[in-house]
């Protein structure tokens, strides 16, 4: 009698180190082994290098390339390793063109040599698409030569699971360089995420990717969908844009400056809205999945007049049943908020933000923050063959009086293909020359049928003259109630805890003028227990400082944070340091029952004081922390009261006004507290919130196995946590084996 084994638990292997991973895991345990390395744009990899040279075939090697306007070609540049060697050859001998082998070349917006990081060599790196409720294990190995690393999974709660969280120096120590870590975590709340670096300022490198979690009820008949990250993009990497940076060290009580700021743009070069700055930084592409084109003024005399970089792009192909596109679209940048419309006009749909459905939204476009998931719908009626969508970044234009210019943006182009079965989407690699200029084919200063327009998600009432439906009005989608691991709190509910926190530069980047000092050890014990620069008592009432903040609160609390974003409206000094902010939470969601806005000038749309809700304490000119005019609250929740906000992980503070959040607080940990735009984050805009958990002593009570080392941290050979991942994992493995040997003797015996 023969048995046929039948494994209780089975790994799905996505790919292996340096393999690109193409596939969703459909099974119940997904296994992904990441190779992370850096890589340098408008360069060619390549096997083949050796054929006819003094070096052996076999070996990656990436060669810098360029475009040859003479020829229209892409030529190898001589790269001096082999004395005579200036080609590539085929295995018949012939010459080998880089225009014949796109997928391996690496170009981003088609720039000489800016360093990135990349994982089994992708920008952005792999997309992980798992059912709901998977076990899902990835394998990082470092190969970076200098820097080490972490990964935050944007978006997942990690409920008993915060040591996976990946915030260097709060959840875990970095991975060191050339030196391996992996993370486990449960796939619990469906939707679209994403993936990122933590350390530093290291995602302006592209070290982010998607995580899209799916579960029954997500697909629709005749629909395709396409996950798609989207950043600002910057000729400058991380480690020079850190090392130039004159705010990050030592500039608490604005005592002293550092560094030379050279990519920071004078006034004139900066993009504003409605008054407002939108970023010191310079911006130079959008790019969406990693490829975009740069266009750069040939000179300072006629900035109109654009020289375009050759690029490759990607054209994504469709079924010819196919009546509706959906872009599972995050914004991974750095800096600038960004805007998606179609390009020729036609309306969009939100149908879901940070993972939660939401009631459809109908809008002519949509503003996204630094942070923010959307997924965005396109109409596509059959009886046309291509669909074009543009990322751009928003702002109205340049300097103080912003001065209209082209904003940087990007195509997304959708193409219907016969060779396409059902909700599949498959996409081509297409060479983007440099002689294919797109004219700016969205007018914000048009009026014509401006009112008829609407956009969504903005952080103020109108984009000169359209107006824009906020965050606050959009609705959760009933259908998917049930989902909620714990119902919204009620607007009108007393919370346990209200938390007013205020967003400015009066110490540098800050939250109450306090700027977040890194521990140099983790949170693996009770903060009571460590060592670390704790904020006295003074600093978090009334002087700020350079500390590391905790705002405690206890589990199952109700809490209200009111943030604000704004400086005392006297203080001219500071004028132009007015801007919004992107607030995202670690370990959970949060919703949005209000917000508020600066005060506009009538006649010129901008914005000239803060919302009359809030005042400064006290009137002071540095407004380190505000206070709220309870009364008009009051009268806000009666006004506006409702019981259906949507939830979200991230959310855009106005300029000059403010959002109030609730979460009901019942995962325990250290969450860090942030504005997402990544200079605010490391520079210190940031603070911890302690869930304290004092009955179990959660997440102290246990620390799991083989954590990367930092400091003074010498971590047990042996878990103590009975209910880790690892632990799960190990009973699996061992039941199976004994499950095995069984089998086998039954087998033998029979």
């Amino acid at each position: 009698m023969r048995f046929f084994f039948l494994p209780l638990v089975s790994a799905e292997i996505i790919c292996n180190y340096d393999e690109p991973c193409l596939k969703a895991c459909t099974d119940t345990v997904c296994d992904y082994y990441w190779n992370v390395e850096h890589r340098y744009s408008r360069t060619w990899r390549t096997k083949d290098y050796g054929l006819k040279g003094d070096y052996p075939k076999g070996a990656y090697r990436d060669f810098p390339v360029f475009w040859n306007k003479t020829t229209n070609s892409l030529d190898l540049i001589d790269s001096g390793i082999s004395s005579g060697v200036d080609h590539i050859y085929n295995e018949d001998g012939t010459i080998k063109d880089p225009l014949d082998d796109l997928e391996n070349l690496f170009f981003i917006d088609g720039q000489e040599e800016r360093r990135a990081i990349t994982i089994n060599g992708q920008l952005p790196g792999p997309t992980i698409i798992v059912n709901k409720g998977a076990l899902v294990r990835i394998h990082v190995k470092s190969a970076l030569h200098e820097e080490s690393l972490t990964l935050h999974w944007h978006g997942l709660h990690q409920v008993d699971n915060y040591w996976n969280d990946g915030a260097a120096m709060i959840n875990q120590c970095p991975i060191d360089a050339f030196n391996a870590f992996t993370y486990v975590m449960r796939a619990d709340n469906s939707g679209t995420h994403w993936y990122h670096s933590h350390y530093g300022i290291q995602r302006a490198d592209g070290l982010h990717g998607a995580f899209i979690i799916l579960e029954d009820g997500d697909e629709e008949e005749n629909m395709s969908w396409i996950p798609m990250v989207i950043t600002d993009w910057y000729s400058a990497d991380s480690l020079y844009l850190a090392g130039t940076d004159p705010y990050r060290f030592g500039n608490y009580n604005g005592t002293r400056f550092t560094g030379p700021a050279t990519r920071i743009c004078n006034t004139e070069q900066k993009g504003f809205m409605t008054g407002v700055k939108m970023s010191s930084y310079c911006v130079d592409s959008i790019i969406a999945n990693g490829r975009g084109q740069l266009r750069l003024p040939i000179s300072e005399e006629n900035p109109e007049q654009k020289e375009f970089f050759f690029s490759v792009g990607e054209e994504y192909h469709v079924s010819e049943t196919t009546t509706k596109v959906q872009l599972k679209s995050i914004h991974a940048g750095f800096e600038y908020p960004i805007f998606i419309r179609s390009a020729d006009g036609r309306p969009l749909t939100l149908t879901a933000t940070d993972g939660r459905r939401i009631s459809p939204e109908q809008g002519d476009g949509v503003f996204m923050g630094v942070g923010e998931t959307w997924n965005i719908e396109f109409d596509f009626p059959l009886s046309e063959d291509r669909l074009e969508i543009i990322a751009e970044i928003i702002f109205e234009g340049l300097g103080k009086k912003a001065t209209k210019v082209e904003r940087p943006y990007v195509r997304i182009v959708i193409l219907r293909d016969a060779l396409v079965a059902g909700s599949e989407v498959k996409s081509e690699l297409v060479p983007v020359y440099p002689d294919a200029q797109i004219p700016d084919m969205f007018d914000f200063e048009s009026e014509n049928d401006a009112f008829e327009k609407q956009l969504l998600n903005c952080p103020m009432t109108h984009i000169v003259d359209i107006p824009c439906k906020l965050v606050t009005e959009f609705q959760r989608d009933p259908e998917f109630e049930s989902r909620f691991d714990h119902p919204p709190p009620s607007l009108l509910a007393t919370p346990d805890r209200v938390v007013d926190l205020n967003m400015n530069f009066a110490t540098g980047s800050s939250f109450n003028g306090i700027k977040f000092k890194y521990p140099d050890r983790p949170f693996f014990e009770n903060p009571e227990d460590m060592d670390f620069t704790k904020c006295t008592k003074k600093q978090i009432e009334n002087e700020g400082g350079y500390c590391t903040h905790l705002v405690e609160v206890e589990k199952d609390e109700l809490v209200e944070f009111r943030i604000t974003s704004a400086e005392h409206i006297e203080n001219m000094s500071r004028r132009w340091q007015w801007t919004y902010h992107a607030i995202h939470v670690h370990g959970y969601e949060f919703f949005v029952t209000d917000i508020g806005f600066g005060v506009a000038n009538q006649t010129t749309g901008y914005i000239e004081r803060n919302s009359p809700v809030f005042g400064c304490r006290g009137g002071h000119i540095k407004c380190m922390h505000t206070v709220f005019n309870e009364q008009l609250m009051s009268l806000r929740r009666s006004k506006f009261g409702r019981q259906d906000h949507i939830a979200k992980n991230t959310v855009v503070v106005p300029a000059m006004g403010y959002v109030v959040l609730r979460l009901r607080a019942t995962n325990p940990g250290i969450w860090p507290f942030h504005c997402h735009q990544m200079n605010h984050n490391y520079e210190g805009m940031a603070f911890a919130l302690y869930v304290k958990d004092s009955e179990e002593n959660k997440p102290f009570s246990y620390l799991p196995k083989n954590m990367p080392r930092c400091g003074d941290y010498h971590p047990k050979d042996t878990a103590i946590n009975e209910e880790s991942f690892e632990k799960e994992n190990d009973a699996q493995q061992s039941a199976l084996s004994i499950f095995f040997v069984l089998f086998t003797f039954l087998s033998i015996n029979l």
